[in-house]
């Protein structure tokens, strides 16, 4: 009778403890880290186009420069695992034009889509210096 008591508390105890127990932790999305100078080539209908791009990085938000033959734009932008976005507005006489750059980050290099508003799409890769 000892025998069996000890055997159904031993089995309750291991099913308690298996229910209160906490799953393994899901691993977590490393953030790319993007911080420092890139050469950012923008692809369109016009051909292509090289700029230097400042990145400063602060957990997965990103802000910097853009200096290209235009001008200098500031931008701002996100990383979410490999996903990269960023956008900038360029001010041209009559209206101001919406640029979004959307992606993927593989190591050094970005690479993906640019909107140029109602002008259509392009292509864009960035590797860093």
């Amino acid at each position: 009778m000892q025998t069996r008591r000890a055997w159904i508390v031993t089995s309750v105890a291991l099913l308690l403890g298996a229910c209160v127990s906490t799953p393994p932790s899901q691993p977590q999305s490393k953030v790319a880290d993007l911080s420092g100078e890139w050469v950012l080539t923008t692809e369109s209908r016009m051909g292509k186009q090289d700029a230097h791009m400042t990145v400063r990085q602060t957990g997965s938000a990103l802000a910097g420069t853009i200096t290209s033959e235009a001008g200098i734009v500031d931008y701002t932008g996100s990383v979410k695992g490999a996903a990269v976005a960023f956008d900038f507005t360029l001010e041209m006489p009559g209206a101001d034009l919406k640029l979004d750059y959307t992606g993927t980050v593989e190591g050094d290099t970005m690479k993906g889509k640019a909107v140029f508003g109602q002008f259509g799409e392009g292509s864009f890769i960035a590797r860093r210096k």
